[in-house]
């Protein structure tokens, strides 16, 4: 998570570029398996009018934009844009606005695309070109919810960023298909033994960068298959659940070692002792070092 690749990259001033315009960064998080996550906030390239050309399908929620903000498409005429649009790689599409947008974009890569269609061929979303005004409770909810971890990420980390991503690939598929049948989630969870090896397998490798993909194939069955799974052995998502993990881990480790506030980040997967500081009092409402002197004074 250290460096973004060309379509989402930020410079020395904390500035970052995504589909071909820059504005100030306010956070991002990239999974290994090509799902980024990034959050922005300025004047688009210091204009008023900037051409967008996406190399990747793009999710975009602007919680905060110009009332005046308007969009056009291959030469047709500007209209209003919305809060959630979606743009298809290599579609360029005219994008104009008075004032700063504060805005964020899931970013889906071609090869986290390809390898979804391939496990279901529900998730294809290369029908879509762009839809510049989605009315959807659901994508909302996970638009706002990107923005927020974008901005302050907590423990679930990249596997954050790919479970928004295949959330955001589902939803979109369904909203420009909403008509088309889906399958019920399929009865029954995980086998004991594989609740046990997948519980297992997690809470050694808490440090790293999990991937569905990772913890799919440890079990021998799809990313989907496994979400829907875990969903209903813990009641949460995949991400969520992993979290959790980390953060009681965090808590224990804490309350029970000395061990610095640095090497407890590192083995919650945080990459700086800063981050993990947000996360953890975002979490459970103390810094890590008030946590720690609280417990010690309840012995």
């Amino acid at each position: 998570m250290d460096s973004l690749p060309q379509r989402a990259r930020s410079s020395r001033n904390d500035r970052v570029e995504v589909a071909g315009v820059t504005s100030g960064l306010l956070g991002r998080i990239a999974s290994p398996r090509d799902v980024q996550l990034v959050a922005t906030h300025g004047v688009l390239s210091d204009r008023i009018e900037n051409l967008v050309v996406a190399d990747v399908a793009l999710l975009g929620y602007t919680p905060r934009m110009p009332a005046d903000a308007t969009v056009s498409i291959a030469g047709q005429p500007f209209r209003p844009v919305g809060m959630l649009s979606f743009i298809a790689p290599g579609v360029s599409v005219t994008l104009r606005a008075s004032g700063p947008l504060t805005s964020s974009a899931c970013m889906l890569g071609a090869g986290f695309l390809a390898g979804l269609a391939e496990a279901d061929s529900r998730l294809r979303l290369d029908q879509i070109d762009f839809i510049r005004s989605i009315e959807s409770e659901r994508l909302t909810y996970l638009g706002n919810s990107l923005f927020r971890e974008t901005i302050a990420p907590g423990f679930g980390g990249s596997l954050f960023a790919e479970a928004m991503g295949m959330a955001v690939a589902l939803e979109m598929a369904r909203y420009y298909d909403r008509f088309r049948p889906y399958d019920r989630p399929r009865s029954g969870g995980l086998a004991s033994w594989q609740m046990r090896r997948l519980d297992s397998y997690v809470r050694a490798n808490l440090s790293a960068d999990l991937t569905l993909d990772e913890l799919a194939r440890l079990l021998g069955m799809s990313v989907r298959h496994l979400s829907r799974a875990v969903k209903q052995e813990k009641g949460v998502s995949v991400h969520r659940w992993v979290a959790d993990c980390r953060f009681r881990e965090a808590r224990r480790l804490l309350s029970e070692t000395d061990a610095p506030i640095h090497e407890i980040a590192r083995r919650s997967a945080f990459h700086s002792a800063s981050a993990f500081t947000t996360a953890f009092r975002a979490a459970c409402g103390h810094a890590p070092g008030e946590f720690r002197r609280l417990t010690l004074d309840r012995a």
